[in-house]
C-alpha cells in the first residue's frame, strides 16, 4: 500500500528518465530507511535500556573524569601500601604471617605448660616443717576460745528462739526413723 501511495505521489505524471525516480529505486530507499530504523531501535535497546544514563559516560569529558578517578584510586592504593610497608623489613612482614603467629602461640602455650610442670616439681622438693609444741598449743587455744565465744553467743540468743511445732511430715519422719532403728 505504501509503495503504491509513494508511486502515485511521486511518480504519476512524471517522465522516467533518470535512475533516481524508478519505482524499484524508491522501494530500495524505503526498505533501507525501515532497516536503519530497526537497527537504531535494536542498538537503543541493547545499549541504553536498563543502564540509566550510560550515554553520558561516553562523552570525552566523562571518560576523562572516569580515567582520572581510576588513576587517583591507584595512587591512593600505592600510597597506603607504601605507608604500611615503609619502615618494615621483610623479616617483620614474615613475622606477621598467620603460620608464624600460630607457631608463636603454640610455643607460648608450651612454655606455660613447662613453667607449670617446673613449679610442681619444685613444690615436691620442699619439706614440711613439723609443728612445734608452741604452735600446736596456740592452735588449740584458738579453737577453744572460738568455741567458748560461740557457746556464749548461743546461750545469749537462746531465749529468743521459739521451738517450731511438729508438722505432720516431721512426725512421719520420726516414726520412720524409730521403725528403721528397731529393724
Amino acid at each position: 500500500k505504501e509503495y503504491k501511495k509513494d508511486f502515485e505521489e511521486s511518480m504519476k505524471g512524471r517522465n522516467l528518465t533518470g535512475l533516481e525516480v524508478t519505482p524499484s529505486l524508491l522501494h530500495v530507499k524505503y526498505a533501507t530507511k525501515i532497516a536503519s530504523e530497526k537497527e537504531y531501535r535494536k542498538d537503543l535497546e541493547e545499549g541504553v535500556k536498563g543502564k540509566g544514563l550510560t550515554a553520558l559516560e561516553e562523552t570525552p569529558d566523562m571518560l576523562r573524569a572516569k580515567n582520572a578517578t581510576q588513576i587517583l584510586n591507584e595512587k591512593e592504593y600505592k600510597k597506603a601500601l607504601e605507608m604500611e610497608i615503609r619502615g618494615k623489613g621483610l623479616t617483620e612482614l614474615a613475622l606477621e604471617t598467620p603460620d608464624f603467629v600460630r607457631a608463636k602461640n603454640a610455643t607460648d602455650i608450651a612454655s606455660q605448660i613447662k613453667y607449670k610442670q617446673l613449679a610442681e616439681m619444685e613444690k615436691a622438693n620442699y619439706t614440711s616443717v613439723v609443728d612445734t609444741p608452741e604452735i600446736i598449743h596456740a592452735q588449740q587455744v584458738k579453737d577453744l576460745s572460738s568455741q567458748k565465744k560461740y557457746k556464749e553467743e548461743a546461750e545469749k540468743s537462746m531465749p529468743h528462739y521459739v521451738p517450731v511445732a511438729d508438722t505432720p511430715e516431721m512426725q512421719r519422719v520420726r516414726e520412720n526413723q524409730k521403725n528403721f532403728s528397731m529393724v
